[in-house]
């Protein structure tokens, strides 16, 4: 499926609160499966200890970009983040029991950042098909760990390129083996196209 020229560090969120499971987790582990060479790693859902988890895996792995993979609602579509909140408000607590209050993630931060990846266009390249889950843009990565994640990876890593994606919370016992087909292949055009374009862009 991946055929990676460039490295592309592609994570996913450990389960949390009441599931055993976690969608991104479940997605990541099929691509893998399908492409050994992929760069991977699970990130804790833990605010205290999330940004020493990334740090390791983009200093063990040096990627020409960063790749987040995050569960958020059971419609199958899947959201490119265009934008990271400098906003933590967490509605439920973390897998520390931490219930993070309206905050700044990083005080001296700007309000936001954007993706330093062409969003846009990598919303095209998924077919619009029966067999890939519909993507579209989102203005909001939440305010859980997600959105924090995604801040940190801007902030403290700005200069490696990086996407937020929100996938729906697949579960075996509420959707079809083929949901979590299309899902699969959606998420491996983006990631090919991103390596691709990397690719592109670099002198030979």
């Amino acid at each position: 499926m991946i055929e990676q020229t460039k490295v592309v560090l592609v994570t996913a969120f450990e389960p949390f609160g009441d599931s055993d499971v976690n969608a991104s987790q479940t997605i990541l582990e099929r691509l893998a499966a399908a492409a050994p060479s992929l760069r991977t790693g699970t990130l804790p859902v833990r605010r205290n200890t999330v940004y020493q988890a990334l740090t390791g895996l983009v200093k063990e792995h040096s990627p020409n970009a960063i790749v987040m993979l995050g569960e958020a609602g059971p419609e199958e579509v899947i959201r490119l983040e265009l934008v990271a909140l400098n906003h933590d408000d967490f509605r439920m607590p973390d897998n520390d029991g931490v219930v993070a209050e309206p905050s700044r993630i990083v005080d001296a931060g700007p309000d936001a950042y954007f993706s330093n990846l062409n969003v846009h266009s990598i919303e095209t390249v998924v077919p619009v098909d029966d067999s890939h889950a519909n993507v579209t843009i989102s203005l909001t990565a939440g305010s859980f760990l997600c959105n924090h994640t995604y801040f940190l990876a801007r902030h403290f890593h700005a200069a490696i390129p990086a996407l937020f994606i929100h996938i729906p919370c697949l579960r075996e016992e509420t959707h079809t083996p083929d949901a979590f087909d299309r899902v699969t292949r959606s998420v491996n055009c983006i990631v090919q196209e991103i390596t691709a374009t990397l690719a592109a862009s670099t002198p030979d």
